[in-house]
């Protein structure tokens, strides 16, 4: 039987970099007489990276790419479907796997975009999966280019304003990107993954800006803040959840090579690793110097992982990927390396 395994991946990060301090100055946190050093004591981010203005979200997912075709030892015109996968996207139509595609010169690809907040990438893995478990392709390529930076307000009239958004201050910019192929396998070779969605909270902590419910009102081009009683809930529903998979999979965290959850401040990161007992020197902590990237986090983790040594592609060794994304959804996944 065909199953999925991951081939090459790669990442783009911002050429510039903002400091939690240099952030606090572009908001004006003076003017409120703020203390210096509360946007970092919030998030635990040291510094993010910011794209340009001239840049785009498929520039970092395009050269993403790129670098995990090489990995792959691939071509573009070997890639049979281009998902791109991000909160962020370069317009609204057509899609922005269109422009991914083309630039790259995927020419044999079919593409399309996934939305799910940030658990789009890894709905992206899943339709990969399902794709290539049942032979309809054989060489996919999961992308994502974040500008997140785009949708945080900078500028504040009161400090009322500052304190809601402060789950925002961990936000930056990145690009991921993993080729996914079908090998012949046996089922204890396949992946394994569950979502769960709890959507009775789907408006706390909304980006309106671009949707029809706002299309023209330029105060809704922002982020959101969650209320500090929904993060607290929407945490604990997470561990839960996430306690519950690691029980029905039967999971041995000694043969797991790496713990990969999505990462949005340092602070749950960290609680995560308490509370599920995650082995710290198999978990994946990226947010304190690149910051809640969205959907690239994964990638990027996965990425950088392979490059550090930590995951060898071909190994066999399982990893364990826990997503999160606003609505809410939660995932989670099991697959070898």
């Amino acid at each position: 039987m065909k199953v999925l395994r991951i081939v090459g991946a790669g990442y783009e990060l911002p050429t510039k970099e903002v400091t939690s301090e240099e952030l606090e100055a572009m908001m004006d946190f003076d003017k409120f007489k703020i203390r210096k050093g509360m946007s970092k004591l919030l998030s635990g981010v040291n510094k993010r990276g910011f794209a340009n203005d001239n840049e785009d979200a498929s520039d970092y997912a395009v050269r993403a790419s790129r670098k995990a075709l090489e990995m792959a030892k691939l071509k573009p015109e070997d890639i049979d479907m281009v998902l791109f996968c991000a909160i962020s996207s370069d317009f609204m139509e057509p899609a922005t796997a269109m422009k991914v595609r083309e630039d790259l010169g995927c020419i044999n690809a079919n593409c399309y975009d996934i939305k799910n907040a940030c658990n789009a990438f890894l709905s992206g893995l899943e339709i990969a999966n399902m794709y290539i478990e049942t032979g309809r392709a054989k060489n996919i390529l999961i992308c994502s280019g974040e500008i997140l930076s785009r949708y945080l307000k900078m500028h504040y009239d009161d400090p009322k304003e500052i304190a809601n958004a402060n789950a925002t201050f961990s936000l930056g910019d990145a690009g991921g990107a993993i080729v996914v192929t079908a090998v012949e396998g046996s089922k204890e070779d396949c992946m394994q993954n569950e979502f769960r969605t709890s959507s009775e909270y789907w408006d706390d902590g909304v980006l309106w800006g671009s949707g029809t419910h706002f299309a023209h009102d330029p105060s809704k081009a922002y982020f959101q803040n969650e209320s500090k009683e929904m993060i607290k809930t929407n945490f604990n529903r997470a561990m839960n959840f996430y306690s519950e998979m690691f029980k029905k999979y039967d999971i041995n965290f000694d043969k797991i090579g790496l713990f990969i959850p999505h990462q949005i401040t340092k602070y749950l990161t960290l609680k995560t690793v308490e509370i599920l007992n995650l082995p710290s020197d198999k978990t994946v902590d990226l947010v304190e110097n690149h910051g809640n990237i969205g959907c690239a986090s994964i990638p990027l983790a996965i990425a950088k992982s392979i490059e550090e040594g930590r995951l060898v592609l071909g190994s066999n060794k399982p990893i364990v990927i826990l997503g999160f994304g606003n609505g809410i959804s939660m995932a989670f996944f099991t697959l070898k390396i």
